[in-house]
């Protein structure tokens, strides 16, 4: 009797919030180049070691900003930070939830970072 390929191989988890996938790439400042997909719900960012994206720059707070994904929505909040947080140039206002989109740049002290949004295809694997 002959399997299928699919029968073969176990079930697989979707990633989180599939079918989207949400990348930070840092742009300019300390870590440039480097690339942080989004794997939970909530990503704190800020200098202080437990933040989920740590930032080497002195003029990033400690917990500077909070970034939320639900489903295709992702968000940014400044948490008070001492020097702000800006989208596309534009300053955001404290403690405000701001709706964030495929390729705005964020600016966090001397570090800018670009959001790129996309979508998993419809079948992960194709045989």
């Amino acid at each position: 009797m002959a399997h299928s390929k699919t029968a073969e191989r176990p079930a697989r988890q979707p990633p989180f919030a599939a079918p989207h996938v949400f990348i930070l790439a840092v742009m300019d400042g300390h870590d440039a180049h480097a690339v942080h997909r989004l794997t939970q719900p909530e990503t704190a960012i800020g200098r202080a070691p437990e933040a989920d994206l740590r930032i080497e720059d002195e003029a990033v707070s400690n917990r500077h900003c909070l970034i939320r994904v639900d489903g295709a929505v992702c968000t940014l909040v400044d948490l008070g930070s001492r020097n702000g947080t800006w989208v596309n140039a534009r300053p955001v206002v404290r403690q405000r939830t701001e709706r964030l989109r495929h390729l705005d740049v964020i600016q966090l002290g001397h570090t800018q970072i670009m959001l790129l949004c996309g979508r998993f295809p419809e079948q992960l694997d194709r045989d």
